[in-house]
């Protein structure tokens, strides 16, 4: 399940009130490169920010604007040194600084996380939520510090103590294999080693506030609740897959990629049978439209959420059907800025053909996608 989208931080009204925020008083820089973010246009808004930039090095909205526009185009690293740059300039600039510390949690650095953080309740020490979020991550930190790490080429597996050893060696050989099998289906081969953190089931909720349907969570690093894991092995290979697979896909389109495609190849992609999908399709009379799949499944219940999961599997057996071997480019498409439509018709699949067929195999009798 993912636990964190990218996109979230790049949402154009949140956006808009910061920068407003700050620039109440003066003209807004570079209104060209505004506009385009608000049309969701990264490139544009990147190549105006930067040619501003030249002009204007030292002007911290510019490097706020740049940082947003790195976002949309799924550039994390860049994103967080233009914050960096932006809070440089301005050390009392809130909303760069908090935008730090969210893309420096989504992309593991913790540290860095709380740093940035910091600076800013100290800043507003009586917004409520800055400081929430700040003592959840803190209390996160202290509980990583006190685990053990199972440090590898690729994956890093933190746990608790010696009784959760065992777990973190199967995981660390599932994660192994999944390199490899997953990157062969997708051609997909992530280069950053991954965190992979073992919590008792109680930890897992309070950390990432994940509904109780979820059995995994990935937010940049994978988050497995292991309580009683050895008892049912199979269910733990399962998840441990599921959750690498939104990796890879991170990896391949850091934004851009709908709930639908990202869940339900993640459940097409692990271990075990795929006859379930089949089965709660034909226990439920409802359908859910692809549209109200595209954000993430986490404020559904859980009878919606597995149907979701269902209705997911269906439509990225039919992507893999119809792309194979290009699934990989399909998902760098769509990290491009590409419309699942247009990376659809790009590799000579007819979206509408796509749609129809979905439709029909999860037994939709109307028009609607």
């Amino acid at each position: 399940m993912l636990l964190i989208s990218v996109r979230a931080l790049v949402m154009t009204g949140a956006l808009m009130v910061a920068a407003g925020t700050l620039a109440s008083s003066q003209e807004l820089p570079a209104p060209e490169a505004w506009a385009a973010l608000e049309r969701g246009d990264g490139s544009r808004a990147a190549a105006i920010f930067r040619d501003a930039l030249d002009r204007a090095p030292h002007n911290p909205l510019l490097h706020y604007g740049s940082a947003h526009a790195s976002l949309l185009l799924g550039r994390t690293d860049a994103a967080i040194s233009s914050l960096k740059k932006a809070v440089e300039q301005n050390p009392r600039f809130m909303p760069a600084m908090v935008l730090l510390a969210q893309v420096a949690y989504s992309a593991a650095d913790l540290d860095l996380a709380v740093r940035s953080l910091e600076k800013a309740v100290a800043m507003a020490p009586r917004d409520r939520e800055l400081t929430a979020q700040l003592a959840k991550w803190k209390k996160e930190t202290d509980l990583h510090q006190s685990f053990q790490t199972r440090p590898g080429v690729r994956f890093n597996v933190l746990f608790e103590g010696p009784a959760q050893r065992a777990i973190g060696d199967r995981v660390s050989a599932v994660l192994e294999s999944a390199y490899s099998s997953i990157g062969k289906q997708l051609d997909i081969y992530p280069g950053a080693a991954l965190e992979v953190i073992l919590y008792s089931n109680k930890q897992f909720r309070d950390i990432t506030r994940a509904p109780e349907w979820s059995g995994g969570g990935y937010d940049g690093r994978i988050r497995l609740p292991v309580g009683n894991a050895l008892r049912s092995p199979q269910v733990l290979d399962r998840v441990v897959v599921h959750e690498y697979v939104h990796s890879a896909v991170r990896t391949a389109a850091p934004t851009g990629v709908p709930a639908w495609i990202n869940e339900g190849l993640a459940s097409y992609l692990e271990p075990g049978d795929k006859t379930w999908a089949a089965r709660v399709l034909k226990a439920s009379g409802d359908r859910i439209p692809l549209e109200d799949m595209v954000e993430g499944f986490g404020g559904f219940d859980g009878p919606t959420a597995l149907l979701a999961y269902a209705e997911s599997q269906v439509a990225a057996e039919l992507l893999v059907e119809r792309l194979k071997p290009h699934v990989g480019a399909f998902l760098q498409l769509l990290g491009n800025g590409h419309t699942v439509d247009q990376a659809l018709s790009r590799h000579g699949v007819p979206p509408e053909t796509f749609y129809a067929e979905w439709r029909r195999r999860v037994g939709v009798r109307d028009a609607t996608r």
